[in-house]
This record gives C-alpha cells, structure tokens and sequence, in this order.
C-alpha cells in the first residue's frame, strides 16, 4: 500500500483536544455493525447517489455506501490513437467540403486573405469525434464512492462484484486481507487491481482503493464526513475496433448486481477519524479548490477531489488550470466525449517522470462538475 497522505491544522488539532477534555467519546471505529449514515449538508447530499446506482454492467454503488456526484468517463490514449486517422480522414473532408462552400460564396473569384477554417465541429463541449458517424466509446469509467456504514460488506459487495463480473480473475471476497490491510485489527487501506474477461468476451481492467484517512493524524480528507472513501475504476482493453453496441442503457436497463454474502472476518476495526480537514487543504500536490467551489468528496490516497460549481466556464477553467499546475512540466492533452446524458471533457498532464494529473469537466442536466485526480510517479 502506497504511504497515505498527512493533512493537519494547529487550529484543528486544537479543536479535537479540546473535544476530547470536554469528555467527548472519539475515536471508537465500527465493527462491521450497521451504524446511522452521517448527516450530510444539503449541498452534498443533492448530488449522491444512493445504493444500486449503476457504474457500469455488472457493479452497482453497494448498500452502505453513497455516489458522489456523475461518473467520469473518457477515452484512454490507447483508443484515441486507434481512431485518430479516422478522424484525420474526416477532418480533411470538412476541409474541402468547408473551402467549397467558401469559393461558392465567392462567385467574383476575390483572393481570400486568410483560408477557411477546419472545424471538427460547432461548440467546444462537442465530441472530439463528431465528425465521425459511429464516435469511439469512453472505455475508462470511474466512480468516486463514500462508504457510510458497515463499510466491510460495503467493500466486500464490490469485490464480489468484480469477482462475479470477471469469473476468470481469481478474486475472493472471502479473503479479506488479500484486498484489505489489517494491521492490528484496524484496516489501513484497500486496494485490489485485477484484470480479466467477462462473459460476453470483454477484457475489463478493475481497480479499487479505499482510503480511511489519515492513521497518524486521525484526521479525514474534506468533504468525507470522516468516513472511508473509495475510487473505483473500470477500463475496457478490448480490440478499440472491434464494432459492438455503444449505445449506454438507461438505468433501469442495467442488469441488477449479483447478491454477495461474504463473511466479515472477525475483529475487523475501521479507524474512526475526529474531523475532516478543512476545505482549503492541500491536496493533489499542492493544489488548493477555489473558495466558490463545493467540495463534495475528496481523498488523500488515492488523490481525488469532486467538486460542484456553478457555471459551465467555471469549470473548465478549474479543470485547465489544475492540470497545468499540478504538472508543470507535463505535456497537456484533451479530448471530449459525449455520452448519452452528459459531456465529459478530461484535461492530463503526463510528467516526465510518469507523474500524471487529471481533470474532468462533466456537464450534466444536474449542474457542472469537476473531478480531479492526481497519481504520484510510480
């Protein structure tokens, strides 16, 4: 497991001694007993989506545990190279289709100063593959998920998920600890990355890590009510070309996810934090969220942010500029995809040293979103 990261405040550590003189009773962890769910604010609680919601065919947000806010969707490299002379092809044909229509407006034959501009489309939020009529999928999906209680059958479903979804993979939600750190009966993290095919000849790499918190500090990354946090991400290595339905199902079209009843191993402890650290916290190498953003859901290690805002322009703009701050040195790339019920427009920034920083711009009917993610060279 990857060291997790250290957040703390004078003012902070202040406030949970003085917690703990008052006589406060901290710090007593969960069991794997169903506790009441935290109370969220309003500005967080209208953007979670509850249990069953559906990630992708196959894994739903399990039962104690809450969405927060869409998931992000985008193409991996792998795909956009795939279809890049596609595109090229397509493109050239706007071109000439663009310079026709430019010389039939001409009809004097003046000499234009400057050439029509080739356009890949009408707004920037459009697809990067409009052109094209069949535009390539997203094949990386990921979920951003608050466990709210019994966290260990929480984690446990999703593993039973994945272990139903890719029979292939060897993976045993019975076996607690080859997914989940237990050090002195506490958990310290989760983390599982396997990859292998599905029934119907789909070859999906899964990752999942869960994040409790800071151990050393007792302290919880903003916006996680101090609860564990998890990152859950699904990415499709089948042949890019191969042509199958990319339609997406609605919701109710989705196959239910599997029932999983796993044995919570006994004496399991998930370290109970004192607060969540305050909203202008660094996070994801030193990048702090704008005052007027919402922070809906955050995470020391794996990095994450999820953040509401208000415009559109907004947006991108806090997407953009993390990036190109969070990796100063890296080379910036974009790419916009449309899906069925929103726009995701992912911004990376890739090191020389492997270090990569990701933004997403998702605009849905619900509002405007940007997630936020940051992975250290390896």
């Amino acid at each position: 497991m990857k060291r997790w990261g250290r957040v703390a405040t004078a003012a902070l550590t202040a406030a949970v001694v003085t917690s703990v003189l008052a006589g406060c009773e901290i710090g007593s962890g969960s069991g794997g007993s169903t506790t009441g769910a935290p109370s969220a604010p309003s500005e967080i609680t209208d953007h979670e989506g509850g249990p069953e919601s559906p990630i992708i065919t196959g894994l739903t947000v399990p039962e104690g545990a809450v969405q927060l806010g869409p998931l992000v969707r985008y193409r991996s490299d792998r795909v956009i190279a795939a279809y890049q002379p596609d595109l090229a092809v397509a493109l050239t044909r706007q071109g000439v289709s663009d310079a026709v229509s430019a010389a039939q407006a001409n009809t004097e034959g003046v000499l234009q100063d400057v050439p029509p501009t080739i356009t890949k489309s009408g707004r920037p939020d459009d697809d990067t593959f409009a052109l094209l009529e069949e535009p390539p999928p997203a094949d990386i999906t990921t979920a951003l998920i608050r466990l709210d209680t019994d966290e260990t059958a929480a984690v446990q479903s999703i593993v039973g998920q994945i272990a139903t979804l890719l029979p292939d993979a060897d993976v045993d939600p019975e076996d607690f600890t080859s997914y989940c750190t237990v050090v002195d009966d506490r958990v310290t993290g989760c983390e599982l990355e396997v990859e292998g095919v599905t029934d119907d000849d789909r070859t999906l790499a899964i990752s999942m890590h869960v994040d409790p918190g800071n151990l050393e500090t007792r302290i919880s990354a903003p916006s996680s009510l101090t609860q564990p946090v998890m990152e859950l991400q699904v990415q499709d290595l089948s042949d890019p070309r191969v042509e199958r339905a990319a339609a997406e199902a609605d919701d109710e079209d989705e196959p239910a996810a599997p029932e999983v009843s796993a044995e919570a191993p006994d004496d399991v402890i998930w370290p109970a934090m004192d607060a969540d650290a305050p909203a202008d916290t660094e996070l994801l190498n030193g990048w702090v969220a704008p005052e007027d953003a919402t922070i809906l859901l955050s995470s020391f290690e794996p990095a994450f942010v999820a953040l509401n805002v208000s415009s559109s322009s907004e947006a991108r703009e806090i997407a953009q500029s993390y990036v190109t701050s969070a990796v100063p040195d890296g080379l910036v790339t974009s790419d916009s995809y449309e899906g069925l019920n929103e726009v995701d427009v992912t911004f990376t920034a890739t090191a020389p040293d492997g270090s990569v920083a990701q933004g997403t711009h998702v605009i849905t009917a619900r509002g405007n979103y940007v997630m936020l993610f940051y992975t250290p060279a390896s």
